[in-house]
């Protein structure tokens, strides 16, 4: 894994030449945050790589974020937002890394954009919240994840799935469609990198704009996801969001 991580990197290095520079003709705010984004890779142990305060674990392909409890109590559309992004009023998590760093590192630890699983549970009645055809990634279920938080409670630490965060406000539970989220990266447009600009990381409610999405039956409704308080810890409080690999279905 380390080796395939480390060719990677030299892939990367060689995106100035090629996809950066396609991507400059019509999009030159968006390569150039990519670029500046580049620049702050850094190892800081053996296998172990630092991206602006976002730690890469080559091996295992985790990712830890650092962010903090912004709500307690509130109706969502989004689990996780940049601390100046638009939708704060609606996230239960913030993060002062910038978007960009994010689904860089996502990238940097094998993970691939699609958005194939998004849509699988929309009923055929409801229109498609997006236009495009769903994209699938190079390699089967590469575009799925975990999601964990983890923080410390006295001397205790503390770690659970991202989903016991949330519940469903007609039934008042956590669905148990909500392990899994869909890494589709964000949209690029004439503006730039689109989550750089609104702040959109992960949603709960279909967005494009947002880097990661979740696949949970309902995900069409702006109105159907509220944070579950008992589970969450006191606004403020610094927590890790991790991000691993999740299970491919068979």
């Amino acid at each position: 894994m380390l080796r395939s991580f480390v060719a990677f990197l030299l892939f990367l290095a060689s995106l100035p030449c090629v996809t950066a520079q396609d991507i400059a003709a019509s999009k030159p705010d968006a390569a150039q945050q990519l670029e500046d984004a580049k620049k702050l890779l850094k190892q800081i142990s053996p296998g172990v790589f630092d991206l602006n305060g976002i730690q890469i674990t080559a091996a295992t392909r985790e990712l830890r974020v650092p962010c903090s409890i912004l709500h307690q109590k509130l109706p969502i559309e989004y689990a996780l937002c940049h601390e100046a992004g638009e939708k704060v009023h609606e996230t239960i998590l913030q993060t002062a890394v910038r978007p960009i760093h994010i689904q860089l590192a996502l990238l940097l630890a094998n993970y691939q954009p699609a958005t194939l699983g998004i849509l699988e549970k929309l009923p055929l009645h409801e229109e498609r919240p997006y236009k495009d055809k769903d994209t699938e990634p190079k390699t089967p279920g590469a575009n799925r994840l975990a999601i964990h938080v983890e923080w410390q409670d006295g001397d205790q630490t503390k770690r659970v799935p991202l989903s016991h965060f949330i519940q469903d406000i007609d039934k008042r539970k956590t669905p148990d469609d909500l392990g899994t989220w869909i890494f589709n990266g964000s949209q690029i447009d004439e503006t730039g990198f689109v989550a750089e600009l609104t702040g959109n990381i992960i949603s709960t409610y279909v967005d494009r704009s947002a880097i990661i999405n979740s696949p949970a039956k309902g995900n069409y409704r702006d109105d159907l996801w509220i944070s579950m308080p008992a589970n969450i810890p006191a606004e403020e409080t610094k927590v890790s969001l991790i991000i691993t690999p999740a299970p491919i279905p068979k």
